[in-house]
């Protein structure tokens, strides 16, 4: 009788079980670390090694670059502006436009801004290019936003058409992840602006 009892009361267990609906597993969200912004403090880069200057903020180190790869750098203004806080840098380069003449030195340097560019389409969810004429302060260039999973998500050339030109890249220290990133680009872009904004030549009145 009592073995009986066990096997009825393990069979309504085993029903009463098997009549549960299975769990529904729902993954979590991802987490992105949170990124803690530094305060902007503006001060002027000035040289006596560059034909230009313009504000920008103090997080950012300036470190000259003595060395291209294996070999010297190809003049004295190529510089990096890093941010280790926001793990990245904006690398510059300039270019004496004296050297040949004008009209080739300018096709030479927008060719190689865009084509520069146009390296990162393969990943690029998108690419817009924005005129830069300052006529008042002999600036001119353009400016590649470049939206996607790509290393280089902001160029810019500026130039004063005449003698000199300056490229400049932005990098992150990290793997491209265009969602988690896409919060510190557009913080640090909106110091590139400024930088644009109050950019002017040595020898500009």
């Amino acid at each position: 009788m009592k073995t009986s009892f066990f096997w009825l009361f393990l069979g309504l267990c085993l029903s009463l079980l098997s009549c549960q609906e299975e769990e529904v597993y729902i993954p979590k969200k991802r987490i992105y670390p949170k990124v803690v912004y530094p305060e902007r403090n503006y001060q002027a880069l000035d040289t006596n090694f560059c034909a230009f200057h313009f504000d920008y903020p103090d997080y950012m180190e300036f470190v000259q670059d003595t060395t291209l790869g294996n070999r010297q750098a190809l003049h004295p203004c190529w510089f990096d502006l890093n941010f280790k806080s926001l793990n990245g840098r904006l690398h510059f380069t300039y270019t004496d436009l004296s050297k040949g003449p004008i009209e080739e030195e300018l096709y030479k340097m927008y060719s190689d801004a865009y084509r520069l560019a146009e390296e990162h389409t393969a990943k690029a969810a998108s690419l817009d290019d924005y005129v830069i004429n300052r006529p008042e302060d002999k600036v001119y260039g353009v400016l590649f936003n470049i939206e996607g999973h790509v290393a280089s998500p902001f160029q810019l050339l500026l130039t004063d058409s005449s003698q000199h030109a300056v490229r400049a890249s932005l990098y992150f220290n990290t793997r491209p992840e265009a969602d988690s990133m896409a919060p510190v680009i557009d913080f640090v872009k909106t110091d590139v602006m400024g930088m644009i904004n109050s950019f002017k030549w040595a020898n500009s009145q």
